[in-house]
């Protein structure tokens, strides 16, 4: 099978309105992208490319929230924090340096030398404190050099989850998208199929055209 990544596949639009962003926060007009997608959809492998892709100008600055039974508060930021160090990381490990440490991080992306773009991961896995973060950037952030980017599992997002409670509290901001990474569809599955010996009508039923079941399928060669 030629060398096509499914995870990548049918993503062109999306990826020019996250580099179309990004030159918009290099002029001072910031911007949070709520990037949503099921669990397999490609959403970290789609960041890392549109952060390939942006101007070798343009700071990238990732943090990530994780599975666990209690989640650390503002894990996404330590890991930021961490990656740099100076005053925002004391801020975080001071008991009561977080209000602070919002305004010190928000003071990061409103004068940088270069445009950032930042990432939270998967934030359908975020404690209370960075989903108030991500409220407090999501009415500041338009006056910042900043684009970013908080990924989350859509399909994990019932409508009494945290989560959806802050989607609902930006609709409003002029500073703040949507934007969702939708399963292939059944003609990119086919075009994948071909030359595999693989029934396409098959694969697009068992793997739901997602792209993660779809490069599992294609790389074991048998459904």
């Amino acid at each position: 099978m030629a060398a096509q990544n499914p995870v990548l596949l049918e993503r062109d639009a999306e990826r020019e309105r996250l580099l179309g962003w990004l030159e918009d926060a290099a002029r001072g007009e910031g911007r949070l992208v709520l990037l949503a997608g099921e669990a397999g959809v490609g959403k970290t492998v789609f960041l890392r490319e549109v952060a390939r892709a942006a101007s070798k100008g343009v700071r990238t600055l990732l943090g990530t929230c994780d599975p666990l039974s209690t989640p650390r508060p503002l894990e996404p930021l330590y890991d930021i924090a961490a990656a740099g160090g100076g005053d925002l990381l004391a801020l975080l490990q001071e008991p009561d340096g977080h209000a602070r440490a919002f305004r010190t991080f928000l003071g990061m992306l409103e004068r940088p030398a270069r445009p950032v773009l930042v990432v939270f991961e998967d934030v359908h896995w975020a404690d209370e404190a960075t989903l108030d973060l991500l409220r407090f950037l999501g009415r500041r952030v338009g006056g910042t050099r900043a684009l970013l980017v908080a990924s989350y599992r859509d399909d994990e997002v019932g409508s009494a989850h945290p989560l959806r409670l802050l989607v609902g509290d930006l609709a409003t901001s002029p500073a703040v998208a949507r934007l969702s990474l939708p399963p292939l569809t059944a003609g990119a599955v086919a075009a994948l199929a071909e030359g595999t010996g693989l029934d396409a009508a098959e694969l697009h039923r068992k793997t739901g055209c997602n792209p993660f079941f779809v490069t599992e399928v294609l790389a074991a060669g048998a459904m």
